[in-house]
């Protein structure tokens, strides 16, 4: 009976390690997706964005605190160097109204003690009782006088009107252009109140050939120079490729959301037949910093760095056909450039090698 009870026992036993083993085996496996290392052509490029502008553009700042009476320009319009561009009516700053009229009855005291010096040196001089040196000295701090009351009483005329007495022409009230050229931007509108320290009042740019301008991270300038070529894709026109090359690249920055960033400018090297250029079209450049042709290289999501951010690989070292039990190393690598999908492997890997991609499988 014993005999009997033992060999049901050892069945029973068998029988339950075979259903394990079978529902083991019906269990959906995992294995990792991989990809060879192969040769291609990789090109580091980068993206600026920017527009289409006169090469040349000025911005027109009001000389004077004043409300904009009169704009008798628009955007597009053509002007003369010395035309109209608006005109403003002065608005006097207190301070500086008091300060020059305290100026002006200053210099009318200074000039009535001159008169008065004046007046006693030439009865003086007629009785011969002065030299005429002394005399002299009398007549010149009159002079002096009477023209120091005229500059502050046309220092005081520009403070109240925004123009000079003595020379009308120089009526800052009236802005002019200081250039040939076209209206491009206009920032103001009648009524509105101007300084010498706001926003401008317009922007004028010259006749000459458009470029592109745009502004690049200080962690791509390094990259970039003057005689790189570059292609332009208008927003206006997104279809259509314009070839450009950069003609400048700014020596100082500018501080933008916590980044520096240099401007460039980029000449156009021929616009296709039909497509109106119109200053203000935005713009993005794509230039190609480095390139490298024909390397080994692996899709960028195969790189893994250790502790120490040293890069690597996991290499497939098992058979390929045997999903169910892959077996990989971990190979350092040495990187080169990459194009933001593919990456350059300078050493570690040979054609052909299986290296683990991110991904997951079932089995």
């Amino acid at each position: 009976m014993k005999i009997k009870k033992g060999l049901s026992l050892s069945v029973v036993f068998a029988l339950v390690l075979l259903l394990i083993l079978w529902q083991l085996s019906r269990t959906p496996g995992k294995y990792y997706s991989y990809t060879e290392a192969c040769y291609a052509d990789i090109a580091s490029t980068i993206t600026i964005s920017g527009k289409i502008s006169s090469d040349r553009e000025v911005e027109i700042m009001p000389r004077i605190s004043a409300y904009v009476s009169e704009i008798p320009v628009k955007c597009g319009d053509i002007v003369k160097k010395g035309q109209c561009l608006a005109i403003l009516e002065a608005i006097p700053d207190i301070f500086a109204l008091e300060e020059a009229n305290a100026a002006v009855e200053l210099e009318r005291i200074a000039l009535k003690q001159a008169e008065t010096d004046y007046e006693r040196a030439s009865n003086l001089y007629a009785g011969q009782n002065i030299s005429t040196k002394e005399y002299e000295q009398a007549l010149n701090a009159l002079s002096i006088a009477e023209e120091k009351l005229a500059f502050a009483l046309n220092r005081r005329s520009i403070v109240v009107g925004g123009s000079s007495e003595r020379s009308p022409e120089y009526d800052e009230s009236v802005v002019h252009s200081p250039v040939d050229g076209v209206i491009s931007a206009i920032y103001v509108n009648q009524g509105e109140t101007v300084s010498r320290i706001g926003k401008p009042i317009c922007t004028v740019a010259d006749n000459g050939p458009l470029v592109f301008k745009g502004y690049v991270d200080e962690t791509d300038v390094v990259y970039i120079g003057k005689g790189m070529e570059l292609t332009l894709v208008l927003g206006a026109v997104p279809d259509i490729v314009i070839p450009a090359e950069i003609v400048s690249v700014s020596s100082f920055g500018r501080s933008e959301g916590g980044f520096t960033q240099f401007e460039i400018k980029a000449s156009l090297s021929s616009v296709p037949d039909g497509i109106e250029l119109r200053s203000g079209f935005s713009a993005n450049a794509r230039i190609v910093t480095r390139k490298a042709d024909h390397v080994l290289s692996v899709p960028e999501e195969c790189i893994r760095f250790d502790k120490n951010h040293m890069p690597y690989v996991l290499r497939l070292t098992s058979s390929p056909r045997n999903r169910r039990h892959q077996r990989w190393e971990q190979v350092p690598v040495t990187l080169g450039i990459s194009d933001g999908r593919t990456i350059q492997v300078i050493s570690g890997l040979e054609e052909h090698n299986l290296v683990r991609s991110l991904s997951k499988n079932a089995i």
